[in-house]
């Protein structure tokens, strides 16, 4: 026999020996081939590889060659194309000519980026803040440089997740198009005449459509191999908090250094004032532009609405400029305000902060915290407002001629406008550092005095959970399972499995009531929805948490060598229980004889039948057992069941009488259906009786309920037969002597000894 080898690319022919196994080697050759052909058709090219760039014909598809090889063919079919575009006689209609054209630029796109990206190399690390000497305003600036990190790191995270997502996207439409290929290769072998060429048309467009699916999927996978190299990236979170656990120590020991408080105040407030005389001088040179433009004497060319404009324009750049000043007011203001956290937190650290202290700077900072959240507010209201104002300003500047005087006012009004959101952006920030500040403060008071409320230990749970639950536990096919997924699939097919039992208990209590089925089919549409929703249930559940049905190609090919195998019978009782609901030899609620033994039926699972005998046990049947051997099914059809009651009456006896008796019997008995008829039959002139069977029909749904029948017959038979002199016989035997001779007769002694008495 012949041995199939699959490897990338290659497919070999091995002859191996035959022997007596060699059905059972090409079954499961087949069988895997199959399995390893259909994952390779579904699954896509892995991420690219620097060490297999220089693998000839077998570097990846996204190496730096494969791309390069790529480029250069579309941008030759590009070539062709324009070409054929560009003769008179066109061989098709140009329309397809232009979406082929529309479809090859795509392409060519999609591996230029794919090229763009293999040249951004890994994002460099963030510079670690430099060492200085302990002090509350280092300490600070390390937690400033921690909390940046920590948010390059989210970001990060988020980009990989979104590059995750359109990866999966990417090949869900990879898969659609190549559905769509192969149904426009079908149709083209189907079709005959001229739709040959409509047909042919339509899959050269759909194999230019998977090729586009093809490098999406291709760039999807760079960019989330970028995404997983940057997150990856160490953002020296660790060396920054091990630097704040040795500068808190150092400052616990008492080390000397210069208090961060009024040195840092100094410089904050020498750099504040500055700005602040900068926005004053522009707002003095703002004054003077409006007052040119008041007192400028009117000129006879240019309109008066133009001179208002003019005016009114300079008088808003004016406002937004004297904004500015009270922006940096503000800012000096909220810095002397921020002083005495600063100088208490510095005494905290360095442990000569009293009891008294920190009561008051606990209210301190708390009051700090919602100070600044309300003017965070505030400033995120006012920077909205100024993007609306620049968009505004933007849309005059494009409808007036440039040079003119309006003109020249409009963009000094858009310099300070968007001068003062830069502030106001850069005050939002300052804002959130310095409530972080005070947030610091508030948790070394806690600290402190060790008063951690349940708040606390409530986040450090959810922290811990959320830790857990996005522990990863596996990858495949580039797919990350977590602890959270493998939980929120299982509770899905909790829920599923759940609500396919409900789900299929209505559909079959609603298709009873109004299609008005019995109960055998009822049953069978019950089950069968039952595991059609369970599988889809739990598909759903595995395509939520992004696993890839793909996984399931080779485990699926031994399954299937197992079952055929290894679980013949299982599977045997399983396809029998299908036949038997779709079928229906037996159904549920029917009565049913099976070896010997009466009972009905109460359930049709996916292996086995119950049935509940008459005397109240519970038998069960596998499934196969009513395809391959003799059931007797009572009410296959309908509940109705012949029986007969025999009676014998003495020789000499009225025949006629007797029948009449019997008929009348029968047609009292309000359980014997008088259609059909009874019938009277007299059966044989028996040794002791002469024998009559009464044969009628009866409705029942158990042996009881026909023995009941029979016995209320049998109890008014005895009865009208007495009232009319009729006797029923019984067993008789006559002996006959010979008396041709005469009968000897003796008398025998009794034989008995006698006693005596001694007196």
């Amino acid at each position: 026999m012949k041995w199939i080898e699959y490897e990338p690319g290659v497919t070999r022919v091995r002859r191996v020996g035959s022997g007596g196994s060699g059905g059972l080697l090409l079954f499961v050759t087949l069988a895997l081939s199959f399995s390893i052909d259909y994952a390779r058709a579904q699954d896509l090219p892995p991420l690219f590889d620097q060490r297999e760039e220089d693998q000839g014909e077998h570097a990846d598809a996204s190496s730096r060659q494969a791309l390069e090889s790529r480029q250069a063919s579309v941008a030759a079919e590009l070539v062709a194309l324009e070409k054929e575009l560009g003769s008179e006689n066109l061989s098709v209609p140009i329309d397809h000519l232009q979406a082929v054209r529309r479809r090859l630029l795509q392409i060519e796109r999609l591996i230029k980026q794919q090229i763009e990206l293999r040249a951004i190399s890994v994002p460099r690390e963030l510079t670690p803040p430099t060492a200085v000497s302990p002090s509350a305003n280092a300490l600070h600036a390390l937690y400033e440089a921690k909390f940046i990190r920590e948010e390059e790191g989210r970001r990060r995270k988020t980009v990989m997740s979104a590059t995750r997502d359109a990866l999966f996207d990417a090949k869900d439409r990879l898969e659609t198009a190549e559905r769509l290929r192969r149904r426009a290769r079908r149709e083209l072998e189907q079709a005959q005449g001229l739709a040959k060429r409509k047909n042919r048309r339509e899959l050269e467009l759909a194999k230019l459509e998977s090729r586009v699916a093809q490098e999406e999927v291709h760039l999807s996978r760079a960019q989330a191999r970028a995404a997983q190299e940057a997150h990856a990236a160490d953002l020296g979170i660790a060396e920054i908090e091990e630097r704040v656990s040795a500068m808190r120590e150092s400052l616990a020991r008492g080390a000397q250094a210069e208090s961060p408080g009024p040195s840092s105040s100094v410089e904050r407030t020498a750099e504040l004032q500055k700005l602040r005389s900068e926005a004053a001088g522009r707002l003095d040179e703002a004054e003077r532009d409006l007052d040119m433009a008041t007192s400028r004497p009117s000129e006879p060319s240019r309109p008066a609405e133009a001179e208002l404009d003019e005016i009114e324009v300079r008088q808003a750049a004016r406002e937004v400029v004297l904004q500015e000043v009270a922006r940096r007011d503000a800012q000096l203001d909220r810095l002397e305000t921020g002083q005495a956290v600063w100088r208490g937190w510095d005494a905290l650290l360095r442990g000569q902060a009293l009891d008294g202290a920190l009561d008051g700077l606990e209210k301190a900072a708390s009051a700090r915290i919602d100070e600044l959240e309300e003017e965070t507010r505030q400033q995120r209201d006012a920077a909205s407002a100024l993007e609306s104002q620049l968009r505004a300003i933007d849309r005059r500047l494009s409808q007036i001629a440039e040079g003119s005087p309006l003109y020249r006012a409009l963009a000094d009004y858009r310099a300070a406008t968007s001068r003062l959101l830069e502030v106001q952006r850069a005050d939002i920030v300052a804002l959130a550092a310095d409530r972080r500040l005070a947030q610091l403060v508030l948790a070394d008071i806690e600290d402190e005095t060790e008063l951690i409320d349940v708040r606390e230990h409530a986040d450090r749970f959810v922290k811990s959970v959320r830790d857990i639950w996005s522990y990863e536990v596996m990858v495949v096919d580039d797919s990350s399972i977590t602890v959270g997924s493998f939980i929120l699939a299982l509770l899905l097919v909790l829920i599923g499995w759940w609500a396919a039992r409900r789900g299929s208990a209505v559909l079959a209590r609603v298709s009873k009531a109004r299609f008005k089925l019995d109960s055998g089919p009822a049953q069978a549409l019950q089950t069968l929805s039952f595991y059609t929703l369970l599988v889809a249930f739990t598909l759903f559940a595995l395509r939520t948490i992004h696993f890839p049905l793909t996984a399931f190609t080779v485990l699926g090919g031994a399954l299937a060598i197992g079952v055929g195998f290894g679980s013949q019978n299982v599977m045997n009782n399983f396809i029998s229980g299908l036949i038997l609901m779709l079928e229906r030899p037996v159904g549920a609620r029917d009565l049913v004889e099976v070896d010997g033994n009466h009972g009905t039926v109460e359930r049709i699972g996916a292996r086995s039948t119950q049935i509940r005998s008459v005397d109240g046990r519970h038998i069960i049947v596998p499934n196969s057992f009513f395809l391959q051997s003799n059931v007797v099914n009572w009410t296959l059809s309908d509940d109705l069941i012949r029986t007969k009651v025999s009676v014998g009456v003495i020789y000499g006896s009225p025949t006629e009488l007797v029948e009449q008796l019997i008929r009348r019997v029968v047609a009292e008995e309000d359980q014997v259906l008088k259609v059909p008829d009874p019938i009277v039959v007299f059966e044989a002139f028996a040794d002791n009786s002469l024998n009559f069977d009464v044969y009628f029909w009866v409705r029942a749904r158990s042996p009881m309920a026909v023995r009941l029948v029979q016995s209320r017959v049998r109890f008014r038979i005895d009865t009208i037969f007495r009232d009319n002199g009729l006797v029923i016989a019984f067993p008789q035997r006559d002996v006959h002597l010979d008396t041709s001779s005469p009968l000897e007769v003796r008398m025998l002694a009794d034989a008995t000894p006698q006693r005596t008495s001694d007196k």
